[in-house]
């Protein structure tokens, strides 16, 4: 069962669906229950990671079938773009760490992470195009942003397996590291990142990188000196 818990104000999401970690619904955790653990508990970071051997292998296709049939697909994937943009919505530096498999709804969540890390050994791909689909989560969006758009179209429609030295060469991921030591990684940058740093510091740092791929220049440039601008003044309180 996937869980959110919290130590020393990092924030993890486990995705735990033995033996994949497949995705039984869009909304793989509670909102309600994230919302209130990185509150609570002033979390500085979000850490992703898969339990077991694997990330996730994607979305269940049986409950993807289901929700079709009885016409609540739609809300169901509303539902886990709420998720996700939750998670963004924090201002947090979101780090995934990867191992094992990638694929589908797994991958989507990958490519919504401020930082990605892969074990050597971790696999990528979009399939959905062999299941005459298309990812569902913002997957062709986000992809084309990182790969551009003739890459993105070769990765979804050809649907082939890509390995994380590949996934690197091509800024699917950020950092590749030995096999199993994905999470160390993880946890050791989110310290670096966040320790002894105040969380306002932190929030206008995340959000204002994130503005310089999101919004037009002149409207992130406005808001990077309005960060600039509430910051000093609260240095000068």
């Amino acid at each position: 069962m996937n869980e959110i818990s919290s130590k020393d104000h990092i924030c993890f999401v486990w995705l735990d669906n033995k033996p994949n970690n497949y995705l039984d619904k869009p909304e793989f955790v509670n909102t309600e229950t994230l919302n209130n653990i990185v509150i609570k508990n002033q979390c500085k970071a979000i850490i992703i990671t898969g339990r077991n051997r694997h990330f996730s292998a994607g979305a269940n296709l049986d409950n993807l079938k289901l929700l079709a049939k009885n016409g609540s697909l739609k809300e169901e994937i509303s539902k886990g773009k709420t998720l996700l943009a939750l998670l963004r919505s924090f201002n947090l530096p979101i780090i995934a760490c990867i191992e094992g498999v990638c694929f589908g709804g797994g991958l989507e969540i990958v490519l919504n992470a401020d930082v990605k890390i892969a074990g050597k050994k971790a696999l990528f791909a979009f399939p959905e195009s062999n299941l005459n689909l298309i990812p569902g989560l913002g997957g062709t969006l986000n992809l084309s942003k990182i790969t551009g758009k003739a890459k993105a179209l070769e990765l979804i429609l050809a649907g082939n397996i890509i390995d994380a030295e590949t996934a690197f060469e091509l800024k699917i991921i950020d950092h590749l590291v030995e096999a199993r030591s994905g999470l160390e990684k993880g946890l050791s940058l989110a310290k670096t990142l966040t320790e002894n740093k105040d969380i306002d510091i932190i929030k206008a740092v995340v959000e204002a990188v994130r503005n310089a791929s999101e919004l037009p220049y002149e409207q992130a440039l406005e808001r990077e000196t309005e960060l600039f601008c509430m910051l000093a003044k609260n240095a000068m309180e």
